[in-house]
């Protein structure tokens, strides 16, 4: 059995390093398995920071029977023509899936986040325009007959609601060497924080809280934003969490206190296993719960820092447990599990 991985040829973000981790667990565990450019990347150099992966191209996939397809959730119009092989889509980031977005724009935004494109009537154009593309692409012929792999455990449960379908988890991890040991001491008492998550919020709480440091995580270099949070207090995403994002994970890694929002991923304790009070509530108002879960970390950070060891080691064991995952799934050919109970 091969397995092939459909991945956007020179596009650094989390999306496709797991997609590389995927191929690389695959072949540090006996099986032959390659990447595959989508179409129209082919051109594009190779990113780099990947190079340490085991994860090479093949020129196309091998639709053969025993054979694996694998495409990202954006992708899943490349399985159309497949006759034998198996294949599966892979929901890294849930909610900017073509087949989701409108869920998210409709029910996933606070108000501060909202544009005209998630109000009737544009909402309601974009149902129907969702609607056609599913049949006339076939697209909803692909998402019937092909295997799911979720990043999330958010990601289960939403593929099992929208399209009757149980996923199997198969989540990645953060490539981080870690530090031995972590300490407030020393930490500016700032907030970091990703601008691509929650731009708007953060806005808004600037306004509120001027006196109050923000450092917003752009423009820097992998080891710019590494630095970045190695030496601040707090991390804070009010993002909608689309899968079990990469960011808070390494803040934690590397030391810094996450606040997050109960959103998406972030509002279960599978994908985000946060002490209860470092999860902030969404309503009535996110940006003034935010501020008060600050405020009560700042009273005493070093208790803070201290219940956030367990989120610590679960991030450290994440390589071990991903292996564990693609092993059930592509080896044993054990389907279904949604990462409750582990592997």
């Amino acid at each position: 059995m091969t397995t092939y991985v459909y991945y956007p040829r020179g596009l650094a973000t989390g999306g496709p390093e797991a997609l590389h981790q995927l191929v690389d667990s695959l072949r540090r565990q006996g099986q032959d398995a390659f990447l595959v450019p989508v179409p129209g990347t082919e051109d594009a150099p190779r990113a780099e920071r990947y190079a340490h992966y085991d994860a090479p191209e093949a020129p196309a996939v091998v639709d053969a029977p025993g054979n694996a397809i694998v495409v990202p959730e954006t992708q899943a119009l490349l399985l159309r023509g497949l006759a034998h092989a198996q294949p599966f889509v892979w929901w890294l980031s849930i909610d900017y899936a073509p087949r989701f977005v409108i869920e998210r724009a409709q029910k996933s935004t606070l108000p501060l986040e909202r544009t005209p494109m998630s109000r009737p009537p544009l909402i309601w154009a974009r149902h129907l325009k969702r609607a056609l593309r599913g049949v006339t692409t076939g697209e909803d012929a692909v998402l019937a007959r092909a295997g799911h792999l979720v990043q999330s455990h958010y990601a289960w449960n939403h593929v099992f609601a929208h399209l009757g379908r149980v996923g199997t988890i198969l989540s990645d991890y953060t490539p981080l060497d870690f530090p031995e040991t972590v300490a407030v001491e020393g930490r500016a008492p700032r907030i970091t924080y990703n601008p691509a998550k929650s731009a708007a919020l953060m806005r808004e709480f600037s306004r509120r809280w001027p006196g109050i440091e923000l450092l917003p995580l752009r423009g820097m270099t992998r080891d710019e934003v590494a630095d970045a949070l190695r030496t601040s207090l707090i991390y804070l995403d009010l993002g909608t969490h689309p899968g079990k994002d990469r960011m808070p994970r390494e803040a934690a890694a590397m030391g810094s206190i996450v606040l997050v929002a109960r959103r998406g991923a972030g509002a279960n304790d599978v994908d985000v296993p946060l002490p209860w009070e470092h999860k902030v509530d969404v309503a009535p108002d996110v940006v003034a719960a935010a501020h008060t879960a600050i405020e009560r970390v700042l009273a005493d950070p070093a208790a803070a820092l201290g219940a956030q060891e367990p989120y610590r080691a679960a991030i450290r064991r994440e390589r071990e447990v991903f292996d564990r995952e693609v092993e059930a799934a592509f080896i044993r050919g054990e389907f279904g599990r949604d990462g409750a109970a582990g592997v």
